[in-house]
Formats: structure tokens, sequence, C-alpha cells
């Protein structure tokens, strides 16, 4: 009874051990340390460790990747507001230019044009708006018996 149930247990677990060693030798060649002289538990250990390092670094990685494109995408928007803002300008010299020739075909067609663009209205000081409420008591009745 014992005897035979144990004695089969012992030949099951020395077969998965002699499998085991096998596996771990195999791990070993593949990954050129020398099995006998590096253990189990730290060969694990460094392969957890280098693991999460490796986490580590594809998340900066990631990280950096974003802050360029973040830092390409505020550039090209710079360039671009830079590149409108010439634009205008050219386009209010022009205006200008055009005033001091003295030259009065297409005057009406460009101040027309610079109208709807808007050009005419920009670059110009937003004004503060007043406090209406100040002024809304002065128009009121002060007297209550009409």
């Amino acid at each position: 009874g014992f005897s035979k149930h144990s004695r089969e247990q012992y030949e099951k677990l020395s077969t998965m051990h002699k499998n085991m060693q096998k596996l771990y030798e195999s791990i070993g060649s593949y990954f050129a340390f020398d099995p006998h002289s590096v253990s189990v538990e730290d060969f694990f250990g460094e392969l957890a460790n280098f693991r999460f390092l490796f986490m580590e670094a594809v998340k900066e990685n990631h990280k950096k990747r974003e802050m360029e494109e973040k830092i390409k995408r505020a550039k090209l928007a710079k360039e671009k507001a830079e590149r409108e803002k010439q634009e205008r300008q050219q386009k209010k010299k022009q205006l200008i230019d055009m005033n001091k020739e003295g030259d009065e075909t297409g005057v009406m067609d460009s101040l027309m044009e610079a109208l709807q663009s808007g050009a005419a209205f920009r670059d110009r000081r937003k004004r503060t708006p007043r406090n209406g409420r100040k002024h809304e008591g002065q128009m009121k009745c002060k007297s209550r018996f009409l």
C-alpha cells in the first residue's frame, strides 16, 4: 500500500526533476549562460528584472516620442501663424503703397477686398467695454410717482 504508492510518487517526481534540469540546460544554451554556475532563482530574478527595465524603457521611449511630436506640432503651428502674419502685413503694405502712389485705379476694389477679408479691422487694439451698469441708473427716472 503505502510503500508502493510512495515509490510511484518518487518515480514521477524524479522524472519531472530530470525533465526540468534538461529544460533549464536548454534555456542556458539559448540565453548563453552556464546552468551549473547560475541558480534557477538567480536566472529568473535577472529575467524578471530585465523585463521590468525593458517595459520602463518602452514607456519612456513612448513619452519621448509624444513630446517630440508635440514640439513639432507647436513649431509647425508657430511657422504657419508667422506666415499668415507676413501675408497680412504684405497685403496691408500693398494697400498703403497703393494709396501713396496716388494711382486711383483699383482703389475701390482693394478697399472692398480689405473690408471683406477683415484686413482693415485687424491689428488694432481692442477697446475695453464700458461698464453698462453704471449708466443704467442715470437713465432711470428718479421719481416713482408718475
